[in-house]
């Protein structure tokens, strides 16, 4: 198969996953309209018994559990109540995840008013992951200290027995105490690796749990604490979090922090000296602008990114706009295949593939504005 010949399959292949994907996007809104208007048909929602007769229904037709037909018949009274997350859908501008994220944290009409276009079109291009990110940064901070101490009450661990000498444990933890546990969870997990190794990454950082009961394992770990110097959008490591909670990292002692303040726009710049190793206030900057790997829906964090130079050196300088944090899998893919990147200025990547699809990302800064 000749070259041209390749990239003309790859391009029609590309063209037919496409019309897959809106085929089937389309085909879920329609199929939450039916259960709505199944729904509508018999009375409404409002009577438990009738609610539980057409999830009944649901189930049967569908084989599916009575929980799973439930959660359907919700998410039918969720979406089509919405016309502009539905049209959305059913047009296969995004998907099912994404509208649900939208209609679940947009779920008042002062929100809807304010942010469900704004959302609705951000989605188009975006994971569900950014999407997710980008409504958090927007939610109202209430303010409130009312609010916060309630959402703080609720922390806790909890564990469930499961088979075969297992079981789950879960945390619900504040957003700065659960990004600095995983973070030592992972370096342990990539420093404890054994020669022949055969665990995968995620099993070795459920074995780092139990390193963490050894009082001779220690860790250094590193967090970073955005500020924007408009006093809303604070963010670590990428999660959105309260700005009084942001701030009082920023003043901790603990060297485990690392904070940057955002200019008004939410941006972090730097430059330094065109030399090829990277000064390592220079790598934090970086680090702490892209805070993820900057291929196209990829999040692994920017910890556990290399961080590799647009242009390769001596041609392009060891500066902020000619470095971009990309992960290990991403960095080998920039350099060994087809794909193509290209700096539009304002740190905006445009990534080319093979398929000649265009793909562009932007940093996630202070004020929510994700890749």
């Amino acid at each position: 198969m000749n070259g041209g010949t390749f990239f003309d399959t790859l391009d029609t292949l590309v063209d037919e996953l496409e019309v897959g994907e809106l085929t089937l996007r389309a085909a879920q809104a329609h199929r939450l309209a039916c259960i709505e208007a199944l729904m509508d048909a018999v009375g409404g929602s409002d009577s438990t018994v009738v609610a539980e007769g057409v999830e009944s229904e649901v189930a049967a037709l569908l084989h599916v559990s009575t929980r799973t037909a439930s959660r359907m018949c919700d998410e039918a009274a969720l979406i089509c109540g919405r016309p502009a997350i539905y049209a959305a859908l059913s047009e296969g501008r995004i998907d099912l995840s994404r509208a649900k994220l939208i209609a679940v944290l947009l779920g008042s009409e002062d929100l809807q008013e304010l942010l469900e276009q704004a959302a609705i079109l951000y989605a188009y291009t975006h994971t569900t992951h950014e999407l997710r990110r980008w409504l958090l940064s927007r939610l109202p901070d209430a303010g409130d200290d009312a609010a916060r101490k309630t959402a703080f009450d609720k922390r806790c661990v909890q564990i469930t027995q499961d088979r075969d000498g297992m079981s789950d444990l879960y945390a619900y933890l504040p957003s700065e105490v659960a990004e600095s546990l995983f973070d030592t969870l992972d370096r342990l997990a990539r420093e404890n690796v054994v020669p022949d190794e055969t665990r995968t990454l995620d099993q070795r950082r459920a074995d780092a749990v139990a390193d963490l009961l050894d009082e001779r394992t220690t860790v250094t770990t590193q967090v970073n604490v955005v500020l924007p110097a408009t006093g809303i959008g604070a963010s670590v490591n990428g999660c959105p979090i309260p700005w009084p909670a942001a701030w009082q990292l920023a003043v901790s002692a603990s060297a485990g922090w690392a904070a940057w303040l955002a200019a008004p726009d939410g941006r972090v710049v730097n430059t330094s000296p065109g030399k090829y190793r990277i000064p390592m206030a220079l790598a934090r900057t970086v680090r702490a602008r892209d805070q993820h790997c900057r291929f196209p829906g990829c999040h692994v964090p920017a910890a556990r990114c290399d961080l590799d130079h647009l242009v390769a050196w001596p041609q392009g300088l060891t500066t902020d706009e000619n470095l971009h944090c990309l992960c290990r899998r991403h960095h080998r893919i920039k350099h060994q295949t087809g794909w193509k990147v290209t700096h539009l200025g304002d740190n905006v990547l445009e990534w080319t593939s093979p398929a000649g699809r265009t793909y562009r990302t932007r940093p996630p800064n202070a004020l929510g504005y994700a890749a």
